[in-house]
């Protein structure tokens, strides 16, 4: 999972990325953890839509709430 696509689904300006990625300033820690929860909510859909596509595949009836529940994301404190 790209460690961009994160900062943008966060809402995190690409500029924060940039300067972090070039070693121009370090992350802050509220940032670091809003990246780190969208890497993983990325990450659970990922999975999700995944095993939905190999569910498919095989020819099995596929329940969308089912699939998204095994793969919720959880989260790191808050």
């Amino acid at each position: 999972m790209p460690l961009l696509k994160a900062f943008k689904s966060g809402d995190i300006p690409t500029s924060t990325y940039y300067r972090t990625i070039n070693g121009q300033t370090e992350l802050r820690h509220e940032i670091a953890r809003k990246v780190m929860k969208n890497l993983e909510k990325l990450y659970a859909l990922q999975q999700a839509r995944k095993h939905t596509e190999e569910l498919r595949n095989s020819g099995e009836r596929v329940d969308i709430r089912k699939t998204r529940a095994k793969f919720k994301p959880r989260s790191i404190g808050t």
